[in-house]
């Protein structure tokens, strides 16, 4: 075809749907370069761009690789609106195809709408096929599929039954016999006012009035109201529209709407019991919820409606795979395998390269089921090098046989090539790092598995969901204990972290406990076997150097205490001959190392608070000593500041005293000097003067009442002896001096006020030197004396 249509081009190159053929069938060549497809279809589009048939093309064109979803989602959008802008009805095809891309991008609510809209155009087609809704007696009831229902009208009138029941109804008039309508109990109704219920009985009474009873209680307001029943809308009767309604259905389970999911496959198995793909639906379903016998009954049907169908014999493998038996899953995939499908070949040789390899442990058959297994996934890889599961299952088996670092590097190319979508290679990862003793980078890769599945929600063993996640945390739970033995191998202070590791693993190992539906021996005895070696840690901390509290020892032996018991009944129970999956000397030895540590936890216990007793005992008193000083240094503060504010008081009250003593001497002075002003004035006589007795002061000698230069310094003089020393001599009044003795006189009271020695050598030599002042005075009061008489004469 793509060789006619190039020879069609070559006569003519602007034949679009030529050029639009061709692209298309070159992208379901399946080619890696795809460029040139496209170039087509570019082409085709360009030359035609309001040809909605054209992007249609394009879009499905775009539809056949996941990555290009998003564009393909885009185009089909384009064609719409061209073909809307044109007046054109959009094909159910269009809008079924849009759903499923809105599906699988994740867009839910839109893939809701798109499906609803591909409904009514279903129905737009086939306008004959709703014609017989009222005899659908298989109708959905869940509010989630609403577009398959709706409320029908038969004529009631009902109104509140009499009394005080408000369950009741009864019905006033209608249009023909109730059970001509078809109403019965479990139908659901809709009163006035958009009351909703459900009929839970029919009656009828003597006088011939019907009641009906529903499950819930209602308020009837007016005094008679319409009732409606909810009935089919004839939608599930279209054939054409099976597949959409599938659709619909697989949108509820990924949104998580289980229940309207399973009713509406239900449904369609109702109307087309041939459908396999609801039986394989309803069968999965049951399966992640738990219920494997359901999911057996689904396959059955399943296997009875379409014998030989390879998506059902694959799935009826894989619940065997899910409930490990073997034996009938070797013996699906063997009959899938001998059909030679080439999609299903793959996966059965795959599904037997698993089987092999989990039944390793069969005695005497080690080496032969590793090579099987080994066998199948080179098979497939011979024949498809990028099947990335193959790879993931060759890497178990070269991990198995001890090649760690080959099997390294093929789950890192995994890891590459899927982009982390098989989660098992995160699993294996893991495992290779533990067996290398890398245990951050193992914990990490467990983690990393359970992100993966939990965000997946689907399991990746043979068990349920639970399960695995209890599997997986027991390997992050082993990886920490193995990661504390390894650091207790240093044996000194750098072996502290094995204590927290320890707790981490304890803590794992409770987890894997609640998620583990049944108890799981194996599981109590390795939480046990945590406990010991816990306790063990800790009392090993002394000769270690590591410091411990009594708090850490009194853990220990509450987990041994608690563990002691557990091991107890667990060898009870192997002396019992029960099925316990340890050995009885295992279970002896633990049990007689766990009584041997809790007598040295006791031990240590005591000694440990009375350590601690002891560290109390001088905290407490290097405390009050601390206080004590604390004390003490505030008192000798507080003492030196009441001596400072007493000197600085002391000091204040002493320049008070010398300023009122300044005060005073000048006074003093001022007084002396008007006394001397009085007496040496001279009297005004009309004759002649006589001369007063003892001769005339020289004015410079009477008003001479200023301090010397030299003796200034001494008014600020701090010195606290003299100050002493000095008051009881210094005169507190001056007497009136005659003219002669007032400069000497002032000359003194300075020198006793304000003089700076107490010593009897430095009192004598100013005492001289007032008297040999007082010499000179007399020499010259004589001398004025002679002069006076002299003007006389």
């Amino acid at each position: 075809a793509a060789a006619h249509l190039r020879l069609l081009l070559g006569t003519c190159s602007n034949a679009t749907d030529a050029l639009a053929a061709l692209g298309l069938l070159e992208v379901k060549a399946g080619r890696k370069d795809r460029r040139e497809a496209f170039v087509y279809l570019k082409k085709a589009i360009d030359l035609d761009p309001f040809n909605a048939d054209l992007v249609l093309i394009e879009a499905l064109a775009l539809q056949q690789h996941e990555s290009d979803y998003p564009l393909s989602l885009d185009r089909y959008r384009k064609a719409v609106r061209l073909l809307e802008a044109q007046s054109k009805t959009v094909p159910a095809d269009v809008l079924t195809n849009m759903g499923v891309l809105c599906h699988e991008t994740k867009q839910y609510d839109e893939a809701l709408e798109m499906y609803g809209k591909a409904l009514r155009a279903v129905e737009a087609e086939n306008p004959d096929v709703a014609a017989g809704e009222g005899g659908d007696k298989t109708f959905v009831r869940h509010n989630d599929n609403a577009l398959f229902w709706k409320y029908a009208e038969p004529g009631i009138l009902v109104k509140a039954a009499e009394g005080d029941a408000k369950t009741k109804l009864t019905v006033v008039r209608s249009k023909s016999d109730v059970e001509s309508l078809g109403l019965k109990v479990g139908d659901e109704i809709l009163l006035e006012g958009g009351i909703e219920s459900t009929i839970k009985d029919i009656s009828r009474g003597e006088d011939g009035a019907i009641t009906f009873t529903l499950k819930d209680d209602i308020e009837v307001k007016s005094p008679e109201s319409k009732l409606s029943v909810k009935r089919s809308n004839g939608r599930l009767q279209n054939t054409s529209s099976i597949s959409i309604v599938f659709n619909l259905a697989r949108l509820h389970e990924s949104s998580g709407r289980i229940v309207p999911a399973v009713e509406l496959h239900k449904a369609i198995l109702k109307h087309h019991p041939s459908y396999v793909n609801s039986y394989l639906r309803l069968a999965c379903i049951a399966r992640d919820c738990g219920s494997l016998k359901d999911c057996s009954e689904w396959l059955k049907m399943a296997v009875a409606v379409a014998p030989g169908n390879p998506e059902v014999l694959t799935l009826v493998g894989n619940l065997h795979l899910s409930l490990c038996d073997w034996a009938p899953a070797q013996n699906v995939f063997d009959q899938l395998l001998q059909q030679k499908v080439p999609k299903v070949e793959a996966y059965s040789m795959l599904s037997l390269g698993n089987i092999y390899f989990n039944n390793l442990n069969t005695p005497k058959k080690y080496s032969k089921h590793l090579q099987h297994a080994a066998d199948f996934y080179r098979r497939i890889l011979q024949k498809d090098k990028a099947n990335a599961y193959a790879a993931n299952g060759l890497g178990t088996v070269l991990a198995e046989k001890g090649e760690l670092f080959k099997a390294k590097e093929i789950f890192n190319r995994v890891r590459e090539v899927s982009g982390d979508s098989i989660s098992d290679s995160l699993l294996n990862l893991g495992h290779i790092y533990l067996a290398q003793k890398k245990h951050p980078e193992s914990l990490q890769m467990y983690q990393s598995y359970m992100n993966r599945t939990r965000s997946s929600g689907a399991q990746t063993t043979s068990k349920s969901q639970e399960d695995d996640e209890a599997e997986v945390l027991l390997y992050i739970a082993f990886a920490y204990f193995d990661w504390a033995r390894q650091t207790e191998l240093f044996n000194n202070s750098k072996a502290a972290p094995a204590d927290e590791r320890y707790k981490k693993c304890i803590e794992y190992i409770e987890m894997a406990m609640k998620k583990s539906k049944r108890e799981n021996v194996v599981l109590r005895y390795n939480w046990c076997l945590a406990k010991l070696q816990a306790a063990n840690c800790v009392l090993q901390k002394v000769n270690r150097n590591i410091r411990r509290t009594a708090q850490e020892v009194k853990d220990a032996l509450d987990g041994l205490e608690e563990s002691l018991p557990i091991l107890q009944t667990m060898l009870q129970w192997k002396e019992e001959g029960r099925k316990v999956a340890i050995s009885k000397g295992m279970l002896t030895g633990v049990v007689n190392q766990c009584k041997h540590n809790i007598d040295s936890a006791q031990s240590h216990l005591k000694e440990e608070r009375k350590k601690e007793q002891d560290a109390d005992t001088l905290r407490n008193y290097q405390r009050i000593e601390a206080d004590a000083h604390e004390k003490q240094r505030a008192l000798a503060a507080s003492l030196q500041k009441e001596k400072e504010a007493q000197e600085m008081e002391e000091s204040e009250r002493r320049a008070r005293k010398k300023m009122l003593r300044v005060t005073h001497l000048v006074d003093d002075w001022k007084h002396a000097d008007a006394a001397s002003k009085k007496e040496t004035s001279p009297k005004k006589r009309k004759g002649k003067i006589d001369a007063p007795p003892g001769g005339v002061d020289d004015e410079a000698g009477i008003f001479d009442t200023e301090v010397e230069p030299n003796n200034a310094s001494a008014l600020f003089d701090d010195s606290d002896e003299e100050d002493e020393e000095d008051a009881p001599d210094s005169p507190k009044k001056t007497e009136q001096p005659n003219a002669s003795e007032g400069k000497p006189a002032h000359k003194g009271t300075e020198k006793d006020l304000f003089g700076d020695s107490s010593s009897d050598d430095e009192e004598e030599e100013p005492s001289k030197k007032r008297s040999s002042v007082g010499g000179d005075d007399e020499d010259e009061q004589v001398l004025k004396k002679r002069k006076l008489d002299d003007n006389d004469d």
